[in-house]
């Protein structure tokens, strides 16, 4: 009997993952993105949800379309402070439970990354450059750089559909 094997070690990566540090709010960093490299990024209707042990994260996702150029943007928020219940004493009639706050990330290879944008589509390097100089003439916008997603561990993370 014949058997056939699927190999999709092979499946090549065609988007590109831009690293953006700011202390910037979500919301303000897509209206300035929106502004600055004229994009029209919204929030989407369902957040990208994972649950790391204890803490059910919510990190907010904004994306954008863009039909003449078949490319999709999706902004990322990296960073997730959610609180954590533990029981501190149940060996009284009442429970007692202690509530702390817990950080949590979307890429944990890049703690200190406040925003990732994927850009869906196959750019070439000058287009990827303007884009870098757009993003870190942003006021408030601390650095910008790309990531090489084909050394991420994480970037099942960053599948959205």
């Amino acid at each position: 009997m014949l058997s056939h094997k699927l190999v999709l070690d092979d499946v090549e990566d065609n988007y590109h993952l831009l690293a953006i540090h700011s202390s910037l709010e979500e919301f303000k960093m897509a209206f300035l993105l929106n502004r600055n490299l004229h994009l029209s990024l919204r929030r989407a209707p369902i957040d990208v949800d994972f649950n790391h042990g204890e803490v059910q994260a919510l990190y907010p996702l904004y994306l954008f379309k863009e039909p003449t150029k078949y490319r999709t943007y999706y902004l990322f928020k990296n960073k997730y402070k959610g609180s954590v219940k533990k029981v501190v004493s149940s060996g009284s009639l009442f429970v007692e439970e202690e509530i702390s706050t817990q950080l949590t990330y979307l890429i944990p290879e890049y703690k200190k990354v406040d925003y990732f944008l994927k850009i869906e589509d196959d750019l070439e390097e000058d287009l990827i450059q303007d884009l870098l100089n757009a993003i870190s003439r942003i006021p408030r916008v601390i650095t910008t750089y790309i990531v090489d997603v084909n050394q991420l561990k994480s970037r099942n993370n960053l599948i959205v559909d």
